[in-house]
C-alpha cells in the first residue's frame, strides 16, 4: 500500500494528457510585466517576463472549475542567476476551486512549472 497501482496510474497519465484547455491568466503588475502559459487545467509552465514587483499578481482560470479547490505545486525552472539569486520571487500561492493566484515578492524573470491534483 502506499503507491499507485497500473490503474490510478493510468488515470494520473490519462488525466494529464486530456488535461483540457489552458488556463486564462489575468496578470495585475504596477508595471509591465507579462505572463504566458504552456499547459492545461493540469500542468504546465507559466513564463514570466518584463518589469514585475512585490505584490504584482497572476490569476489562473481553470477551463473546467473543479468541485473543491485542488492541490497545486508549483516547481522553479532553473531561474537561478550566477550570484545563486532565484529570479522568479513568489510571495503566495493561493488556490481555489476555480483557479490560483501567485502574488511575486520581487522580480519574476523566468518560468515556473505548476502541476494540478484533485482532491
Amino acid at each position: 500500500m502506499g503507491h499507485f497501482d497500473e490503474m490510478a496510474a493510468k488515470r494520473v497519465v490519462t488525466s494529464a494528457i486530456q488535461g483540457g484547455g489552458a488556463p486564462t491568466l489575468t496578470v495585475t503588475t504596477a508595471g509591465d510585466g507579462t505572463c504566458t502559459v504552456d499547459g492545461n487545467d493540469v500542468a504546465g509552465v507559466l513564463t514570466f517576463a518584463d518589469t514585475w514587483a512585490d505584490g504584482d499578481t497572476v490569476l489562473g482560470t481553470f477551463c473546467t472549475a473543479k468541485s473543491s479547490a485542488p492541490v497545486v505545486l508549483i516547481t522553479h525552472q532553473t531561474n537561478i542567476n550566477a550570484s545563486g539569486v532565484e529570479l522568479v520571487e513568489v510571495d503566495t500561492l493561493a488556490v481555489t476551486s476555480t483557479g490560483f493566484t501567485i502574488t511575486a515578492s520581487g522580480t519574476c524573470a523566468g518560468s515556473l512549472g505548476y502541476i494540478v491534483v484533485e482532491k
